[in-house]
């Protein structure tokens, strides 16, 4: 028999794409503040989306996966993050398949995708303020 050497680990990584222009739009309107504050509230809302999809993957609750799912391509065109709403359409059209595989991988980038987003725009924040 055969010696392993070694297990080689493969971590995903996409670069995030944000709409400079959505961005500069939501802050071009209005009071810094309320800017600021909107801005906030869509980032939440993103968190809050993928965590009900994440929570709602692991529970089999399909029909609140779609939900979330939805939920998260809504907050990602809101802050122009195309490609996660993209994905998170696919994840929503993919609950109604019985492709787990499909489903589970474009779940995971999902995530991943979303949460490297939100890190990018919290460091842009950091940046701008």
């Amino acid at each position: 028999m055969s010696e392993i050497i070694g297990v080689t680990n493969l971590v995903p990584r996409e670069g995030i794409s944000i709409d400079n222009e959505t961005l500069a739009h939501l802050r071009g309107v209005g009071n810094p503040q309320v800017v600021n504050r909107a801005l906030g509230e869509a980032l939440e809302d993103l968190a809050l989306a993928m965590s009900r999809a994440a929570i709602a993957y692991r529970d089999d609750r399909f029909e609140r996966l779609d939900a979330a799912s939805r939920e998260t391509a809504h907050a990602a065109a809101l802050l122009g993050l195309d490609r996660l709403g993209r994905v998170a359409c696919t994840v929503a059209v993919l609950t109604h398949s019985h492709d787990s595989v499909a489903l589970a991988a474009n779940l995971s980038r999902m995530i991943r995708l979303g949460n490297d987003a939100l890190t990018a725009i919290w460091d842009l924040q950091d940046r701008i303020v």
